[in-house]
């Protein structure tokens, strides 16, 4: 997920209500774990900003005043959690998929602002992670990241930003006799437009971004370009439901059968509730389908989620 985010207002900031988990990988076990990790990070934000109404000055001598809207300063800390409970009809990411599985993702992090102007935004976030499926354990494993992400808006409205990030990553299984089994980096650029459909509670999301990803093994390294686009309808102040489709050309350039290129297509749907600015509940469910040059990597699914997220930040 920095993927589209609308916000509501100052106090709901990045609470997550929607989730895209995108796996893309292989068949062999470490590459399904490096895939599901990396792809549960494109978690959507989905929550909506409302215009704050402008300050007013009454004085007897020199009329009304209205004053300039000012940009609510970020908190410098914040933590947050978000669990969430998962179903796959393709565990093992193959073509025949016949092999289904639920699974949780825990996630617990901690994000730090330590300057922010009124277009700039700087953010370190860490979280730690873990991955625990029912019938395939050897599909278990635990990830940490580290993130520094910059966000700078092109205008005062904050409908049009580019984000920048890069993060590292080490992967490693729940059994100390294996231990780490990889290791990358994740260099990502985006620009994004936020649409509000007049006063109406609609409202358009569109993002195009390039992501690069090196590790070690180098086995699923991939250049990708991304396209995403989501509308999102407000059926009252905390509940909202959404749709989303997020096309990706990958081009793979260490795949150890060969020459790859793939086209990831993901298409599903969102309904969120956020009463307030400390939680948030969601169920969502996409279809994945994966379309490579080498026949083992074809694959698709289906993946409903259940999701419970919270924040506190100061």
């Amino acid at each position: 997920m920095s993927w589209l985010t609308f916000r509501r207002n100052e106090s709901v900031a990045t609470l997550a209500a929607g989730l895209v988990l995108i796996l893309v990988g292989n068949s062999g076990a470490q590459d399904v774990r490096v895939e599901t990790q990396q792809q549960a990070r494109t978690r959507a934000q989905n929550v909506i900003e409302q215009e704050q109404p402008t300050e007013e000055i009454k004085d007897s001598e020199l009329g009304e005043i209205k004053l300039v809207q000012r940009a609510p300063r970020p908190k410098m800390f914040t933590i947050f959690t978000l669990q969430s409970f998962n179903y796959t009809t393709n565990a093992f990411l193959v073509p025949d998929g016949v092999e289904d599985d639920f699974y949780w993702n825990g996630r617990l992090g901690a994000m730090f602002i330590p300057y922010a102007t009124r277009d700039f935004t700087p953010r370190l976030i860490f979280t730690q992670e873990w991955y625990r499926y029912d019938r395939f354990s050897d599909l278990d494993f635990d990830a940490q990241n580290l993130t520094l992400d910059v966000k700078y808006d092109l205008n005062h409205e904050d409908t049009w930003f580019i984000n920048g990030s890069y993060s590292v990553s080490r992967l490693y299984s729940p059994d100390d006799s294996v231990g780490e089994f990889y290791r990358y980096g994740f260099l990502n650029a985006s620009v994004t437009h936020l649409i509000q459909l007049q006063t109406s509670p609609v409202g358009v999301g569109l993002t195009g971004g390039s992501y690069w990803r090196h590790g070690d093994p180098s086995d699923s390294d991939r250049i990708s370009f991304y396209f995403n686009v989501a509308a999102f309808y407000n059926i009252t102040d905390t509940v909202q439901v959404s749709g989303f489709t997020r096309p990706e050309y990958q081009h793979y350039t260490h795949d150890p059968l060969g020459s790859r290129e793939d086209v990831n297509v993901t298409v599903g749907a969102t309904i969120s509730w956020t009463p307030n600015q400390y939680f948030a509940l969601a169920a969502t469910a996409s279809y994945i389908g994966n379309y490579s040059t080498i026949e083992e990597r074809k694959y698709d699914l289906v993946t409903p989620s259940f999701i419970l997220g919270a924040q506190f930040a100061f």
